[in-house]
């Protein structure tokens, strides 16, 4: 799912399943560049002037941040389900609804956020990205 490229190939090929293109170096002239770097190993601005190219600097998505495209792009495969699948869940869903006091909207997100994979949300530190760790605000 992952392809590791030279421009001129990245650019010119068009291959099913990849969702990644690791390009060894930038486009010039239009796109998306995600730079990953050590600060203490490198010097960004010496890439910045050598490319000719102003990078936006932005942080690692916080697991909130991972969580809520993930939960997008599961109600997108939710919405490509049959309608001929709701008579046998049904039941289940209307005792959901009965049972445990959420809204139908907080039940859903659950359902979505189990489709994505997820169980619940840890928070992670921006510096060190250990689980649980964050500054106090």
């Amino acid at each position: 799912m992952t392809l590791v490229a030279t421009n001129v190939a990245a650019r010119g090929l068009d291959i099913n399943d990849v969702q990644l293109i690791i390009q060894c170096e930038p486009p010039r002239n239009s796109g998306v560049v995600v730079m990953l770097y050590d600060p203490r190993r490198s010097n960004f601005s010496k890439v910045e002037r050598e490319s000719g190219v102003k990078f936006e600097h932005i942080s690692a998505p916080q697991p909130a941040d991972v969580a809520k495209a993930a939960g997008v792009e599961a109600a997108e495969i939710i919405n490509q389900i049959s309608d001929s699948v709701i008579p046998a869940f049904k039941a289940a869903a209307e005792d959901l609804l009965n049972t445990f006091g959420l809204s139908a909207v907080e039940l859903l997100s659950k359902a979505l956020a189990k489709a994505a994979g997820y169980s619940e949300i840890k928070s992670r530190s921006i510096l060190t990205s250990m689980e649980n760790c964050v500054t106090p605000s």
